[in-house]
């Protein structure tokens, strides 16, 4: 009896262990999640930085203007913008922290030892995440190049896209610089500004991808592959003509009584054959 109490109490011990230790985890998780910079992608907000270097902030600068300063999307707002500055990418699989000095293999990795070790070079003050802005920036569509989006075209909503266009020409319309241009010119930025975004914002042509320019380095790649690539497929294809196609003695001792009749013939004590082609039959002259 003192046994089994025994063994009743262990086991309450051990699941209050695994209770409490649960308990610890979890806590320490929202401990960790309360610091706002956690909640923001550094994926997403790439994405949407890309598309602001590309289209956003070129458009501004053919005219000699900046957006303005309370725009969500100026760059002294990005919560990322001094760590991106501080990226070094000196060829395709080396990325050098500005910081420190250490290389690493990918921008992931550099990422992450951006939050382990300067986590204080965050931009500090009133900054934004860029990846808040994924709906109006569609980082779904170029996180997910390449795939088969036929059902999401297919249960494709237009009103809550006109909902999310209306949203993103407002956005724009808070980023013009105020007095410094015409109406007319004006008018003429916020075109160019919304139409590679906003614009895009109905079921037609929300999965369209700007035309993607190829890399130097897939340039450099593919300039000194190929001819090596041609050259190796020529000598390929030769060694099978040449193998199949193209006839050469071979040399062989025969019998005795084979020997003799060469001999007899006046062909000698060798004999020469011709080598067996594709289908095992011998090409005769």
């Amino acid at each position: 009896m003192v046994f089994h109490k025994n063994k009743l109490l262990r086991s309450w011990i051990i699941l209050l262990y695994y209770l409490a230790s649960a308990f610890f985890f979890q806590l320490m998780h929202c401990i960790q999640t309360t610091n706002p910079h956690n909640h923001c992608s550094r994926p997403l907000s790439r994405i949407v930085r890309n598309q602001l270097i590309e289209q956003f902030y070129n458009a501004f600068q053919v005219k000699n203007q900046e957006p303005h300063i309370k725009c969500p999307l100026h760059s002294s707002r990005d919560l990322y913008s001094v760590q991106e500055e501080n990226k070094i990418q000196e060829y395709a699989s080396k990325w050098v922290c500005n910081f420190c000095g250490k290389a690493f293999y990918s921008e992931h990795y550099l990422d992450l030892h951006f939050d382990n070790r300067h986590g204080d070079q965050l931009l500090k003050g009133s900054t934004v995440c860029l990846a808040d802005f994924c709906d109006i920036f569609r980082c779904d569509v170029f996180r997910n190049q390449g795939k088969d989006n036929f059902w999401e075209k297919k249960l494709c909503k237009e009103n809550k896209l006109t909902v999310r266009k209306k949203r993103c020409e407002a956005l724009m319309r808070s980023c013009l610089p105020k007095g410094n241009l015409s109406v007319e010119e004006e008018f003429k930025l916020f075109e160019e500004i919304s139409s590679n975004t906003c614009s895009l914002l109905n079921c037609k042509d929300y999965w369209e991808l700007p035309s993607s320019e190829i890399s130097p380095w897939k340039v450099v790649f593919y300039a000194v592959v190929t001819p090596f690539f041609f050259m190796a497929l020529i000598v390929y294809y030769y060694a099978i003509w040449d193998y199949y196609y193209v006839d050469y003695p071979q040399y062989s001792n025969i019998g005795s009584r084979e020997e003799e009749e060469n001999v007899s013939g006046g062909y000698g004590s060798r004999s020469t054959h011709l080598r067996k082609r594709y289908g095992g039959r011998t090409l005769m002259y």
